[in-house]
């Protein structure tokens, strides 16, 4: 077998387990922390890393929980594998690490129009079975922006007023060729503020979101369906537009540059949205579980919330003299387009003119 650089770590992680003799290890991917393939003499399996703001003991114990739940529930995904004690993680060297059997299907770097209708559809089914997971109220809640300096803990993801204390410091030193990026940051952020505050956000139609529904996080089979759903870190009772903006950009949208999905850079480039893509996102979607005329009018603010939380959590893991660039570049493209052609896509949709 040829050595990996961590095999002695991963030897020790497998020795509470009973997987068999460890045959190969191959690199998996991820950004927030590495995950493996590995080859035992009982299969193939998937070693994975969780990111550290998702490690507490209650975040553990939620996302776990809610895994069994969705595969009694019919969701394409998998649940941890048990150690011989019966625990579901291994705490090492201040890292987690989860055990899970490999599932079958293939990643995607750009879906056609059959996978994106697949995803959409899955979104309305993964919302369904979370609907009767009896934990979802105990989410704990989260420090989404401490890796950038706020360490505040809130349920609510992407709250307008962290996301633009976590932008204060950035915004501040950015100028030059970047002024007009900035100036486009600032006013989304104070739009969220005043447009997007608890009272409509709260309005809107709740559920247990998954929390970061993107092809990086989707396996397909070869008829184009959804074979797999993975990544319930940031699982968190939330409006069902946060997914809705999730997939219908990091899924819908069309990407100017290969997807490398263990490249933050990649995974936060900015692509372009189409309406047609749009529309079929949300009419697939709406196929299984009908929107509002209200969610479809605040998917924007919904993206944009999430498109600078996106960008502001993933400065933490490119070093500091390429951080405000790393934030910066081509932000407004996706919100400039959003401006200009929602009105068409909400139309098309069936959807009034949004008067307030």
């Amino acid at each position: 077998m040829t050595r990996h650089p961590e095999d002695g770590l991963i030897e020790t992680v497998l020795a509470d387990y009973d997987l068999g003799t460890l045959q190969a290890v191959q690199d998996h991917g991820g950004t927030a922390a590495a995950n493996r393939r590995l080859q035992t003499t009982r299969g193939l399996w998937l070693l994975r890393t969780r990111g550290a703001r998702t490690s507490t003991p209650e975040a553990v114990a939620f996302d776990h929980a809610l895994r069994r739940h969705l595969v009694r529930h019919g969701v394409p995904t998998a649940a941890p594998v048990a150690r011989r004690d019966g625990e579901t993680c291994t705490r090492l060297g201040g890292r987690v690490f989860e055990v899970y059997p490999l599932l079958p299907g293939r990643s995607c770097a750009r879906a056609d129009d059959d996978q994106l209708r697949s995803a959409a559809r899955a979104l309305a089914d993964f919302h369904r079975a979370a609907a009767s997971f009896p934990l979802a109220d105990d989410a704990p809640p989260v420090a989404q922006y401490a890796t950038v300096g706020v360490p505040d803990a809130l349920r609510r993801p992407e709250d307008p007023f962290l996301l633009g204390r976590a932008y204060d410091e950035l915004l501040a030193g950015a100028a030059g060729a970047l002024a007009e990026e900035a100036e486009c940051c600032r006013l989304w952020l104070e739009r969220l503020r005043e447009e997007f505050g608890d009272g409509r956000y709260y309005r809107l139609p709740q559920v247990l979101t998954h929390g970061d529904y993107t092809l990086a996080n989707l396996l397909f089979d070869g008829h184009g369906e959804v074979s797999g759903v993975f990544d319930f870190d940031w699982a968190r009772p939330a409006a069902r537009v946060r997914d809705l903006a999730d997939g219908m950009y990091f899924i819908g949208a069309v990407r100017r540059t290969p997807l490398d999905p263990a490249d933050i850079r990649s995974l936060t480039d900015a692509s372009d949205f189409r309406v047609d893509r749009c529309v079929l996102w949300l009419s697939s979607y709406s196929g299984r579980a009908p929107l509002e005329a209200a969610e479809v009018h605040a998917l924007p603010l919904a993206f944009a919330a999430r498109w600078l939380s996106v960008r502001i959590e993933g400065t933490a893991k490119v070093p500091p003299p390429e951080r405000v660039h790393f934030s910066l570049r081509d932000l407004p493209r996706p919100l400039l387009w959003l401006a200009r052609h929602w009105a068409e896509v909400a139309a098309t949709l069936g959807c009034r003119p949004h008067t307030g």
